[in-house]
């Protein structure tokens, strides 16, 4: 028990890392922070001699606009939202090239990053690349060719040995869907990661960060010195240092270097596209932005296809549930309707059975719960569920131990109403439980607590295939068929 405990609790610590605040950053860039009023510099980086020939000590509490390379024409630009970067090329020119800097708004602040940018590399092809993205695809096939068209295109700009697409499923666990890799090296395009592989704070971040790059997992964080005790916040700074589990984690798959972008659909995080990489290596800043381009280009048409594939599911199911209304409609008594239509309710669904409550009025068809089964599931879903339409797919979480439940159905969606004709009503549809094969990338549910004494968390070692057989699972149900079923739950307002 004392072990689940640290465990979780080590957990939780990981979940509320506050990873903007770490008060360092990467070694590959240097950086200034400045008051918004007065520009005057609050933080410079250990590191600031390396690019700019000057030490921190000479810089802090002095205005930026005294510094012969501040960007102060490009500050004055840079818009007032908080998240506003602009980018400035060649603020220094020096013997070892050409140093650019990015500026970043915050709150109450602005950072200012450095890093060099004079690795030649060939020019990209960014128009011709983003040919494959132009046209939404129009079905599951064509959605193939366009994940792999992507990761294959990232690869080419990038080079580094693995890139893969990487899509969140609901409880943010994620599956490889495309990858392309170079000759020798293993694949993970099937294989699932853990939702605690990538955590709810990265996650967050992802959702206001373009890109995220870690040129190299070994080298040490550079802190960043300051005229006090605060940090400032680098939400939105790709020099941001990485957190120690991270940099583990990626020492454990064997990656020196990854660079990461995030796929948004509708402000929200569809999944990444993670690049790794065995040795260091450190991008461009042309080519993260023409990854990035790509991936918002990608984005567009893969919004495009999911958006049409659920409106044509939800159309067909929406005509199926109109079809056996205007069937109901004929009798005089639901009960009766609903008797002689069961089969076709239950279809409407895709489900193995049916059952609807009305009163003490029970019909049930198909496979499914019981009388009793079904009692102790009416009797939980009217005086426990706070929910008008419930879904799952593991019905063990909601009734454990119950045979007379788990015996019959894996799955269900349940809708209740309250009419003024018939008082509360109750429709249920059943599925049964399918065996499943989940392959994971390693164990998830390997303990990650290494030295419970020290209350260290270690990611995991392992990311050999591992294969998960679960029994107790009906097949999910679609977000398209929980649509419909809210729907009919506001039809039966009408009807009933």
């Amino acid at each position: 028990m004392t072990e689940t405990i640290s465990l979780e609790r080590l957990l939780q610590g990981c979940e509320a890392e506050k990873l903007h605040l770490s008060g360092a950053i990467q070694s590959f860039g240097a950086m200034l922070c400045l008051h918004s009023e007065g520009l005057r510099v609050t933080h410079a980086s250990a590191n600031l001699k390396d690019f700019v020939g000057v030490t921190p000590g000479e810089v802090l509490g002095r205005a930026g606009v005294d510094l012969p390379w501040f960007p102060a024409e490009q500050i004055t630009a840079l818009g007032a939202p908080t998240g506003q970067t602009l980018s400035v090329r060649g603020v220094v020119h020096d013997a070892l090239g050409r140093i650019d800097a990015l500026l970043i708004r915050g709150d109450g602040f602005i950072l200012l990053e450095l890093e060099r940018n004079n690795t030649p590399v060939e020019p990209i092809a960014l128009q011709h690349l983003q040919q494959s993205f132009i046209s939404a695809p129009h079905n599951d096939e064509d959605m193939t060719h366009y994940h792999q068209a992507l990761v294959l295109a990232f690869r080419r700009i990038i080079g580094f040995d693995r890139v893969m697409l990487y899509r969140f499923a609901p409880d943010w666990s994620g599956e490889v869907i495309a990858e392309a890799t170079a000759d020798g090296v293993g694949s993970y395009h099937g294989l699932h990661f853990p939702a605690s592989d990538i955590p709810a704070i990265a996650r967050n971040l992802y959702l206001v960060n373009p890109a995220r790059m870690i040129p190299d997992a070994l080298a040490n964080p550079v802190a960043l010195l300051g005229l006090g005790a605060s940090v400032p916040d680098l939400t939105r700074s790709d020099l941001r240092s990485v957190s120690p589990v991270h940099l583990q984690y990626l020492v454990n798959m064997g990656v020196s270097a990854s660079f990461s972008v995030p796929v948004r659909m509708a402000g929200q995080l569809w999944g990444l596209v993670a690049c790794h990489n065995h040795t260091a290596q450190l991008l461009t800043p042309d080519q993260r932005n023409a990854c990035v381009t790509l991936a918002n280009t990608y984005a567009l048409g893969l919004s495009s296809y999911i958006v049409g594939q659920r409106l044509q599911k939800i159309d067909r199911l929406e005509r199926r549930i109109d079809a056996v209304l205007a069937q109901l409609a004929a009798y005089s008594d639901p009960l009766d309707g609903i008797e002689s239509n069961a089969q076709a309710l239950m279809e409407t669904l895709n489900a193995q059975g049916f059952a609807v409550a009305i009163h003490d009025n029970v019909v049930i068809d198909g496979d499914g719960p019981d009388l009793d089964g079904l009692a102790h599931i009416d009797d939980w879903f009217v005086n426990q569920s706070k929910e008008f339409v419930f879904c799952s797919d593991h019905l063990v979480d909601v009734f454990p131990g119950s045979l007379q439940v788990l015996a019959a159905a894996s799955g269900m969606i349940a809708i209740k109403a309250k009419t003024t004709r018939s008082g509360w009503v109750r429709f249920y549809w059943f599925r049964q439980a399918e065996p499943q094969h989940v392959a994971w990338a390693g164990n998830p549910n390997k303990p990650m607590l290494e030295n419970a004494g020290a209350l260290t968390l270690s990611p995991r070692r392992s990311f050999d295939r591992w294969v998960e057989n679960k029994s107790d699972y009906s097949r999910p149900w679609s977000m398209e068929e929980q649509t419909v079923a809210a729907k009919l739950r506001s039809n039966l307002l009408r009807w009933l």
